[in-house]
């Protein structure tokens, strides 16, 4: 079936590669740009927001890391779900990609099957994450391990809100560095599970924290707050769901 209502970018300065992914993207999506090189698609990011940017890592102009690290630091696709595309990056090394800032990513040559992963864990909207979303962003990160996932899921929950009060204190007390250690390991947690709409927020704390900015540190917390407050909220949907 095709998902007309999902927007999807590639990037990439091999026609061929591009030609090949969007061919097969084509059974998702009909709304497909395709960027010649790292420069264009900034041009396309800063214009409109896409569900799925594909990024080949090795780009002239700009390469897929610079475009990442540009993506999250301010953009129309800050939240979007961004793929890597290589070929020198073995599948247990994904982390190291995923700590640059991309979702998931691509190893060429790419198959079909890696693609229909990618579009069932990332399809969905990160503003419309619920229980499911939040389940197989852990399954993801556990290869499908359901009891370590719900393992990783209940250590979480038991320790979100311990963390919370820890930052609000700090925050209260204008203690700068023990709210930028509390934050940072929040954002690692949510990187670490695979929580990108958190991961945002989080990061943004942390940079906000670094650079002595407390306003803003307070509205990054409030917004993380009312986040972890539905998430914590919809726990035992979200375990009822990692249980299948």
């Amino acid at each position: 079936m095709i998902l007309t209502d999902l927007s999807i970018l590639i990037a990439d300065d091999n026609e061929m590669n591009r030609w090949l992914l969007a061919e097969q993207l084509g059974c998702w999506s009909d709304d497909i740009t395709l960027a010649i090189d790292g420069r264009e698609a900034w041009h396309f990011l800063q214009q409109q927001k896409y569900a799925l940017v594909f990024l080949d890592v090795n780009m002239p102009g700009l390469t897929g890391f610079e475009l990442v690290k540009k993506i999250r630091a301010g953009s129309a696709n800050q939240s979007s779900q961004v793929i890597a595309i290589t070929a020198h990056v073995q599948s247990h090394q994904k982390h190291l990609l995923i700590a640059d800032g991309f979702n998931d990513c691509l190893i060429k040559p790419i198959v079909l099957a890696d693609l229909q992963r990618i579009i069932a864990v990332w399809r969905a909207p990160v503003s419309d994450a619920d229980s499911q979303y939040y389940a197989n962003s852990v399954l993801e990160k556990v290869d499908s391990n359901r009891e370590l996932g719900r393992q990783f899921l209940q250590k979480l929950f038991q320790e979100l809100p311990l963390q919370l009060v820890r930052l609000e204190q700090a925050l209260q007390g204008q203690s700068a560095e023990l709210a930028l250690d509390v934050a940072h390991k929040l954002h690692g947690s949510f990187c670490f599970y695979g929580f990108h709409d958190f991961r945002g927020i989080a990061g943004r704390l942390e940079d906000a924290l670094i650079a002595g900015e407390m306003p803003e540190a307070w509205q990054y917390f409030r917004q993380l707050l009312v986040k972890c407050e539905a998430l914590l909220g919809m726990q035992t949907e979200v375990l009822t769901c990692m249980d299948g």
